[in-house]
């Protein structure tokens, strides 16, 4: 019985061993941040949706010229009434005299209804909350930069910082991304096209974060030779696998004018 005691006390010191080198491990920073960085831009766009929808029974005109959410939101939060909507004041926002005009013009135009003092103090709340937490990205995409520089620099430049980051959060630590194959990292992301592959025997997924792009097979290859880089501490800059890269957009490139005068050509015979 003491055995059998001694034996759980060491499984569960090892244990906890275990779990306080995963949770000091940088990649959990980078892990946790990606996640939150997805969860922001979640939240922001269901804010702007529904704040848009609100807003627009007021003043439905609006979205005709400004198609940015952010842009939107802060024109509402700063002028709300349509009364406040001067060519002047508009330009504050947007920073183009045509469109400003052309804004003033359909508020003292529009067909919107009525929106009473209490609901517009709470669509204006509910956009500064929405822009808070754009600038709290802001600031965590700052952050997620500055940790992927330091963790892994050839990898997050090959592949971006953002599709760099989701990629160790979906393998679980850069170690595991540093020796899984080009042809992994390709499909990284589309797990639920991969399922419905084996499952169904639908078509098998090309792509995963790097989805639809032309250089996806190159691009994944150089990245895989970049995570290597940084997780054994390789000298070798990326600079030389950044070049090799350019040099398959060049040829990719010619090869897609090559084609497209090809076509020309055909196209006059006919």
């Amino acid at each position: 019985m003491n055995r059998i005691d001694e034996l759980r006390k060491q499984m569960l010191r090892k244990a906890k061993e275990d779990t306080s080198v995963r949770l000091s491990a940088k990649d959990i920073h980078v892990i946790k941040a990606v996640n939150v960085l997805e969860d922001l831009d979640s939240v922001f766009n269901l804010l702007a949706e529904q704040i848009i929808e609100w807003y627009g029974s007021y003043f439905p005109e609006l979205w005709r010229e400004v198609d940015n959410n952010e842009k939107y939101l802060r024109l509402v939060y700063n002028l709300g009434s349509r009364d406040n909507y001067s060519a002047d004041k508009v330009k504050e926002y947007l920073g183009d005299d045509e469109r400003a005009s052309a804004i003033e013009k359909l508020a003292k135009e529009s067909f919107g209804g009525k929106l009473n003092e209490t609901a517009m103090k709470e669509v204006q709340l509910l956009a500064l909350n929405a822009l808070n937490i754009k600038e709290e990205r802001e600031f965590l995409m700052n952050f997620l930069e500055k940790e992927m520089t330091m963790m892994m620099p050839n990898f997050s430049r090959i592949a971006t910082t953002v599709v760099a980051a989701k990629i160790i959060a979906k393998l679980g630590s850069s170690e595991r991304v540093a020796f899984v194959p080009a042809s992994t990292l390709q499909v990284i992301g589309a797990e639920k096209a991969l399922f419905r592959h084996l499952k169904k025997k639908a078509r098998p997924p090309k792509h995963g974060y790097i989805f639809q792009h032309p250089l996806a097979r190159a691009l994944a290859g150089k990245m895989a030779i970049a995570a290597k880089q940084d997780y054994f501490g390789s000298k070798e800059g990326v600079e030389a696998l950044e070049k090799q890269l350019n040099t398959r957009v060049n040829q990719i490139n010619a090869g897609k004018d090559k084609n497209d005068k090809m076509d020309q050509t055909r196209g006059k015979r006919y």
